[in-house]
């Protein structure tokens, strides 16, 4: 019975849990579009180079520890642990980040306005 039930229970998991490939988002604007804020320059770096290394090493992580846990390493697992987490956390960062920016970002209210103001003022 117990048998059965680890069999079936370990199938659904690898069934649920199937893991796709992490990919580099497309940006919502042109690297251009931020400008003079931000060059152009500097946001294709970001993107094309900081944040898919963050990608491309993520996925290379991912791999390593998908073997890892097939052979019952547990050594290896932890030592990847530390690439795992600072690689997604980049690519998770830096995909917020492209999000948060606007190329007609817009004012902040009045509120924020008077503190940013007492900050420079100061």
């Amino acid at each position: 019975m117990f048998a059965v039930r680890r069999i079936l229970f370990s199938n659904t998991v690898k069934d649920i849990f199937v893991r796709t490939k992490h990919t580099l988002p497309d940006l919502p604007y042109d690297y251009k579009a931020l400008e003079p804020i931000i060059s152009a320059e500097i946001m294709q770096l970001h993107h094309s180079k900081h944040h898919a290394t963050y990608v491309n090493n993520l996925n290379v992580a991912e791999e390593k520890m998908k073997e890892a846990v097939a052979k019952g390493d547990v050594n290896t697992q932890v030592a990847l642990s530390p690439a795992i987490k600072f690689n997604g956390g980049g690519h998770l960062n830096h995909s917020i980040f492209w999000c948060n920016l606007s190329p007609n970002g817009g004012k902040p209210d009045a509120a924020l306005l008077n503190q940013i103001k007492k900050i420079l003022v100061a």
